[in-house]
């Protein structure tokens, strides 16, 4: 709020400069000043102009070294290709920006209104636009080309033995999956998303099951949604009729209020409802046509490859060993963007994209190099030790996605390959989680033996007072 309080009181004054310079024309034409007025008005102005220049290249240069401490190492090895074209496009752009204004405010002053001095017009000139059509064009390319090498390496074909995992924005959060033994990522198809597959993988026992949740089951005892909606449209009109007899007899119109809204929520939903029934219909309809015999025997090591992801809390990546994001959304625009790493893309519903990198300092490692970084020894409000001793990589949406856009962050861990290693192999896949809990009368030959706990042995009893009894 501050900032923009100062911004606009700068406003204001400019515009009361600007006011009273008009004024004073208008005041020095009636009273019909000679030359001499005018050529020492133009001198101020030019000076204060120049000044104005100065100041801002002054100033121009010295946030760079104001702000420096806020910068800290870049922790990946594609960032370190951004963070030098960065660099780069910044040198020539600084330097351009730099010699233009220094040109503009100088001409200024040395070609101010002189008493006599006639200003010299030429319509043409081959050495200029030599000069500024030549020299932009070799400084481009040189950046482009420049780019075009880290976009190479950075989007190329990743090593044999890149670490996969994949990235998916929702509002307002992410989903992060990895490859089981298998290193394969199993499908996705957005027609299968539900409770229990939020992701929406393929396998032979989730398309069963999302046909029943859908179409019902008598024999598993399973209503399905299109029916259960439907049975819903049948009770709308009974309630909504009940609501409006209510109304009509409350005498308290706080109750009324109350009454109305709900009135209109059901109404909503009335005119809403077919939309659904709809919907649910035409998916079941595409995971019919979809997922046959013929699809299942062209597909059937593909169908495999999901029973072993597993769907983390948090990114775990070794360090110096490559990794491959693959990033999708399943609503809106997102962006996966690690601000140390220098790395971002696009979450596009509808259209998968991918990129590589390769983590250079471990969450450690970092930790101990932002303890010497003055910008981190601070103190949050609540807090006792400094911020660096929390730091964590965040992946953040980049991507302003709604109204809980901030809060959509993600952790990363950075450790060394035995770490990533162990915490990889303690992973347990998600399809163990909810295979039990699936509505489907069994399970195909692909599918992995869930391994339950085994039988504990009925413990011994003396068996002498039963056997005295019976006698």
């Amino acid at each position: 709020m501050t900032g923009w309080l100062i911004f606009i009181a700068v406003l204001l004054v400019l515009i009361v400069l600007f006011q009273v310079t008009r004024t004073l024309d208008l005041v020095s034409q009636l009273r019909g000043d000679d030359d001499s007025q005018l050529e020492q008005t133009s001198r101020m102005q030019a000076i204060a102009l120049f000044i104005f220049m100065a100041l801002g290249v002054i100033g121009f240069f010295w946030s760079f070294r104001h702000f420096a401490p806020t910068n800290v190492d870049v922790a990946s090895e594609h960032g370190e290709l951004i963070e030098n074209m960065f660099i780069a496009t910044l040198v020539v752009t600084s330097i351009v920006f730099v010699l233009c204004n220094v040109l503009l405010f100088t001409f200024v002053l040395m070609y101010r209104y002189k008493k006599g001095r006639e200003a010299v017009h030429f319509a043409h000139s081959n050495k200029l636009e030599f000069f500024w059509t030549v020299v932009p064009t070799i400084v481009l390319t040189g950046l482009v080309v420049f780019g075009l090498q880290a976009w190479t390496r950075i989007m190329g074909p990743p090593e044999e033995d890149a670490v996969i995992f994949e990235m998916t924005g929702q509002q307002f959060f992410w989903t992060s999956r990895y490859p089981g033994a298998d290193g394969k990522l199993g499908p996705r198809d957005y027609s299968l998303i539900c409770a229990e597959n939020p992701l929406g993988i393929v396998t032979r026992e989730y398309v069963e099951h999302r046909i029943n949740t859908l179409k019902g089951n008598a024999e598993l005892g399973v209503e399905g949604e299109i029916a259960a909606l439907e049975n819903r449209k049948s009770e709308l009109p009974g309630l909504i009729a009940a609501l409006e007899d209510k109304i009509a007899k409350r005498p308290n119109r706080y109750m009324k209020d109350q009454l109305q809204e709900e009135l209109d929520a059901l109404e909503d939903e009335m005119d809403e409802i077919d939309d659904h029934i709809l919907r649910r219909n035409q998916t079941l309809d595409r995971i019919t046509k979809k997922y046959t015999e013929d699809y299942y025997m062209a597909n059937a090591e593909a169908l495999t490859w999901g029973y072993d992801d597993f769907l983390p809390s948090e990114l775990h990546l070794p360090v110096n060993h490559e990794a491959i994001a693959k990033i999708t959304a399943m609503d809106v625009l997102h962006n996966f963007y690690v601000p140390h790493m220098k790395v971002k893309m696009d979450a596009v519903p509808g259209m998968p994209t991918s990129f590589k990198f390769t983590p250079t300092i471990t969450t450690e490692e970092m930790k101990q190099i932002l303890s010497q970084n003055p910008a981190w020894q601070r103190v949050r409000e609540g807090d006792t030790d400094p911020v660096w001793m929390s730091f964590k990589y965040e992946v953040a949406c980049a991507e302003l996605c709604g109204l809980g856009h901030s809060a959509m962050k993600y952790t990363m861990v950075v450790e060394s390959e035995d770490e990533y290693n162990t915490w990889a192999e303690s992973q347990i896949p998600y399809w163990n989680g909810i295979a039990s809990s699936l509505k489907i009368s069994g399970f195909s030959k692909a599918a992995p033996v869930l391994k339950t706990a085994e039988p504990e042995a009925p413990a011994a009893t003396d068996t002498t007072a039963t056997v005295i009894a019976a006698q």
